[in-house]
């Protein structure tokens, strides 16, 4: 097989700083996610008794817009972390593959697909709650209907967020795989790393399956479980230890400098 061009220096530098990147980014919008989600950063809403379905509605959109400034900030880390990846793809192709070895499109193809997915939902999911969690109404006789039509706004941002959610880790998972591979023809890529990986591409596979399929199969069998909680722990445990995990160790094998010839 033909090689890639050399993984030089700079690039080895490139890839740590990517790296470092990487790990804090999806850690710390991960924590802040998590923090809104339990409701610390922000009080869940109180809703007062015998309040109607469009004073209900004005009492989550208040709620949500007090939320916003917490939820921008984890979605700006969002995007940092898939730009991270994206610009890890090629350092892991020269570091991995050789030019004529169809793995090592695979792995960037699906690293920087990944990237772009998860870019564009967070664009997209952050420009909706702007809107959607604006409280203001007009006072008329439309006052009603146009709550609730900006209630089944919030609801829609939400779930087109989370299918995009579910495709950015399954393209996440195909780039590992392919990695997984490569590296298992390489010595000098540590065991622990490559074992890493692979299992690391298995739980992405299961988040976007049970992520996507779960609540709708939740809701038909009329099973008594949160469905946000059986979703939720698996994605917590990837994206807060796992990917972290997997980009210091990459940034440390980076480090390494290859033995001489």
């Amino acid at each position: 097989m033909q090689a890639m061009p050399e993984l030089t220096p700079a690039w080895r530098a490139w890839g740590r700083a990517v790296a470092a990147l990487t790990a804090v980014t999806f850690a710390g919008g991960t924590l802040l996610a998590t923090l809104d989600a339990l409701n610390i950063t922000t009080p869940e809403p109180v809703f007062t008794p015998g309040a109607v379905l469009p004073e209900r509605i004005i009492t989550i959109l208040q709620n949500q817009s007090e939320r916003f400034p917490w939820v921008l900030v984890a979605t700006l880390l969002a995007i940092a972390s898939f730009a991270a990846v994206a610009a890890l793809a090629p350092v892991l192709r020269r570091a991995l593959s050789a030019s004529d070895d169809p793995r090592g499109w695979v792995l960037q193809g699906g690293l920087v697909l990944a990237a772009i997915i998860g870019v564009i939902g967070e664009l997209a999911f952050i420009g909706g709650q702007a809107v959607a969690s604006d409280a203001t109404y007009c006072e008329c006789a439309f006052a009603d209907p146009e709550v609730i039509a900006r209630g089944g706004i919030l609801d829609l941002v939400t779930s087109v967020m989370a299918w995009m959610q579910w495709g950015l880790v399954a393209f996440f998972a195909v780039g590992l795989v392919a990695a997984a591979s490569l590296a298992r023809e390489k010595e000098r890529v540590p065991r622990g790393w490559r074992v890493l990986t692979i299992w690391l591409a298995v739980l992405l596979v299961v988040i976007a399956v049970v992520g996507a399929g779960f609540p709708p199969l939740a809701k038909t069998l009329q099973w008594n479980l949160d469905a946000n909680l059986v979703t939720g722990v698996p994605s917590l445990v990837a994206l807060l230890i796992l990917i972290p995990w997997w980009a210091l160790w990459l940034r440390a094998w980076l480090r390494e400098e290859p033995a001489p010839a």
